[in-house]
């Protein structure tokens, strides 16, 4: 178990909305009764705006070189394959969550029949190593408008520079129209010495082209303010739920950043997903019959 001290006041001046629960400490250690305390702090320029963000956040240790790992749904599901996995085999923290105007309008019902919102979350995760802590980030949906893919990533951005991050990563799909018998991974950076380390570890460079929506916007906002920025993606058709795209992006990630994870239940997954193509492809192109006859 790895022990630190708490984190100072982190939202003197953030542009966003504010909750920390009850139940939970403050990020300034001041212990909180009654009803939440609700901290109104406006976006810049947007005090009129109907849209808001809100955030509630939990009591969180002081992180140590901090790396932040983003992915929200895409394609094939894949940035979310992947952060999923990380946070369910890492056992990181809860560190918050937020619910957004910028969110689609649905209410999402668990397994024991109670209703939610659709939100975004943060984890955290200590490093009992000598490299850096993880903030992980992802959610329900990605936001309906464009305005709200730039709001929320700068909350986002903003949230990362108050912990500390120095280097913002999200992931996401490759997406080619065609099911690839070995996926391969493609990326890009904000800086040249992040382009070649991605090469080190044989991740094909993106050169042209566009990321959508957050899980672009996060690294290119990162950059602006002067953060490292890394984008990385699994190769996959687009067509259906791919787990084998999030496994080689997470092989990736460990070489990266030096963790240790069990993959085995992805890498099942991604064999059942084989599987089935093999089946399917032997379906749509049988082999002719032989017609020839044998005489005795």
């Amino acid at each position: 178990m790895i022990h630190r001290t708490g984190t100072g006041n982190l939202w003197t001046s953030v542009d966003i909305n504010v909750f920390h629960d009850k139940t939970v400490k403050s990020f300034g250690g001041e212990c909180l009764s009654g009803k939440a305390q609700h901290e109104q702090v406006r976006f810049q320029q947007v005090s009129q705006l109907r849209n808001r963000i809100d955030l509630h956040l939990n009591e969180a240790p002081k992180l140590r070189n901090p790396i932040l790992i983003a992915g929200l749904p895409d394609s094939g599901r894949v940035a979310k394959i992947v952060l999923d996995h990380l946070i369910k085999t890492l056992k990181a923290l809860p560190l918050g969550y937020l619910y957004s105007d910028y969110l689609p309008p649905r209410l999402l019902l668990g397994t024991d029949g109670t209703p939610d919102l659709m939100k975004h979350e943060f984890y955290y995760w200590l490093n009992d190593r000598d490299a850096g802590d993880l903030v992980l980030y992802t959610g329900d949906a990605q936001p309906i408008l464009p305005e709200g893919a730039f709001r929320l990533s700068e909350a986002v951005v903003s949230l990362a520079e108050k912990l500390g991050v120095h280097t913002v990563m999200t992931v996401g799909a490759f997406i080619t129209g065609k099911i690839a018998e070995n996926p391969k991974v493609y990326g890009a950076a904000s800086e040249l010495g992040l382009v070649r380390e991605l090469q080190s570890l044989d991740v094909n460079i993106i050169d042209s082209g566009a990321v959508t929506w957050m899980n672009g916007l996060i690294p290119g906002l990162a950059k602006v303010r002067n953060l490292k920025g890394v984008f990385l993606s699994g190769e996959t058709s687009g067509f259906m739920v791919d787990p084998r795209a999030a496994v080689v992006i997470l092989k990736v990630l460990t070489r990266k950043l030096g963790l240790q994870i069990d993959m085995r239940e992805l890498e099942d997954q991604a064999k059942e997903i084989e599987s089935a193509l093999k089946r399917a492809v032997d379906k749509a192109n049988p082999q002719p019959a032989d017609s020839s006859e044998y005489i005795g």
